[in-house]
């Protein structure tokens, strides 16, 4: 029985091997710059025509405010190719995309009920910016198609490295819900 028990210990490290070089081929140790294609988005429109939105990337000449206004107008502009949505998601950061997922999946994602006061909103208001080191925050009024307002919190940060060094990238963006009605007794 000890014999078996050495063979079969064997065979598992052979195959653990294997499988170790096969995910090592899949997925290199760091991206390769060739294979950033996050602007190449198709907008789903059952051709290959990009939308001239899906072209809006990060850029090291664009400030913080310059970044905010961009994804505002491209939410509010948003049409049926979801050019306006593609371009949110190219200025996603890539930790946030880690979370966010695929572009469909994020689709998806900016229809929910919380998000979706978002898409092709009527007027917005801004808050002012703060920005703190390599971090920006900015909360932002958005009047919807339906004329309620909805509060959300835009956290931006400038990348520390990697394609998009010195970027300002939108880290996240979470709904600010109204503050609950207290009554005194």
């Amino acid at each position: 029985m000890k014999g078996y028990g050495k063979i079969l210990d064997k065979l598992l490290l052979g195959v653990g091997l294997v499988l170790l070089v096969l995910l090592w081929v899949q997925f290199p140790a760091e991206p390769m710059k060739d294979l950033h294609i996050y602007n190449a988005y198709t907008t789903g429109a059952g051709n290959d025509a990009i939308s001239k939105e899906s072209f809006l990337r990060p850029s090291k000449e664009l400030s913080p405010h310059q970044v905010m206004r961009i994804q505002l107008r491209a939410l509010q502009q948003n049409d049926r190719n979801d050019s306006g949505v593609i371009t949110i998601f190219n200025f996603s950061s890539p930790v946030n995309k880690m979370h966010l997922g695929p572009i469909n999946h994020f689709r998806l994602l900016v229809r929910e009920p919380a998000y979706r006061p978002m898409l092709n909103f009527k007027t917005y208001k801004s808050g002012k910016m703060v920005i703190t080191d390599n971090t920006a925050y900015q909360i932002v009024v958005i009047a919807g198609q339906d004329g309620i307002e909805t509060a959300y919190l835009f956290i931006l940060a400038k990348q520390k490295r990697g394609p998009y060094k010195d970027c300002w990238m939108t880290e996240g963006v979470a709904r600010m819900e109204p503050e609950p009605e207290t009554r005194l007794i």
